[in-house]
């Protein structure tokens, strides 16, 4: 979400940061992305558990996003 807001709009300040996130962090944002995506009314409080999966498991996380936004763009 932040990937599409205030600094982080432009292409390159995005590309720059994202060398400074870590694998959970990234894993995390993507997930977050696409579950507000697919249900745009989702309370933060609803996507808590993205953070939880984020840190366990996030190759898994980064995984599940991908999936998502394949779904997605196939329907």
């Amino acid at each position: 979400m932040a990937a599409h807001l205030g600094h982080y709009r432009d292409p390159a300040a995005r590309e720059e940061a994202a060398g400074l996130r870590t694998p959970p962090v990234l894993a995390h944002a993507a997930l977050l992305a696409e579950l507000h995506r697919l249900v745009p009314g989702a309370d933060v409080d609803q996507l808590a558990f993205a953070g939880r999966l984020a840190t366990t498991e996030p190759e898994a996380v980064g995984t599940l996003a991908a999936f998502l936004t394949r779904a997605h763009a196939d329907h």
